[in-house]
């Protein structure tokens, strides 16, 4: 739950500096004045108010999902897992999965880029949530095909001694492919550069 605390002239102030920093619309808010305090001559008075969200932001993801669905005439099926903090929802739209995924899965990294911040703004820094999305399951099928990938070039850079640049990948992709490599005992990985052009780095260890 989101709770938070304004020192305002009015609720209707309230109202506005709460929409603008959290997000949500005044619909979506409760609103209840905890004190106040007249001014002399009934000017300048101040009063305390709470503003509150109880609505569960990861139905609001699910909802965000189904309204581009309808947008877009997609029938698609969204299965929802929550385990503890973490959030996976995975996407089944039949021959619609590639349009969804998109060329070089932009489309399924735009909707993981966006899907979180839709969720999150619903709760507090305390409970923040670890949403993951998947579409008919690519992302399980494209991080094996890294980690085999990542072997590879271990091996490669392993036999050779030379350092190898990759720059074709992602930062989801590149983190696969780190994770993968973490544990070897004579190579290294890390990435460098700025995104949109961040490369990743497989070398000897020194």
């Amino acid at each position: 739950m989101i709770r938070k605390v304004y020192e305002v002239k009015s609720v209707e102030e309230a109202k506005e500096l709460a929409v603008n920093e959290l997000g949500i619309p005044a619909s979506e808010l409760q609103f209840e004045v905890l004190s106040e305090k007249k001014g002399f001559l009934g000017m300048g008075g101040k009063s305390q108010v709470e503003v509150t969200c109880d609505i569960d932001g990861i139905e609001k993801g699910k909802q965000y999902l189904q309204m581009i669905f309808k947008h877009n005439d997609i029938d698609a099926f969204i299965e929802k897992k929550v385990r503890d903090n973490q959030i996976d929802f995975n996407i089944e739209a039949g021959d619609f999965n590639g349009y969804l995924i998109g060329k070089s899965a932009h489309g399924l990294v735009a909707l993981q880029t966006v899907l979180p911040i839709v969720v999150n703004k619903y709760y507090s820094p305390e409970e923040q949530k670890i949403v993951l999305v998947d579409i008919g399951g690519y992302k399980k099928r494209k991080e094996r095909q890294l980690e085999s990938m990542a072997v590879e070039y271990g091996k490669q850079v392993s036999k050779s001694k030379k350092a190898l640049k990759l720059d074709n990948f992602n930062a989801y992709e590149r983190k696969i492919i780190h994770n993968k490599l973490a544990t070897w005992d004579n190579i290294s990985t890390h990435s460098e550069g700025e995104e949109p052009n961040r490369y990743l780095i497989i070398e000897p260890k020194k």
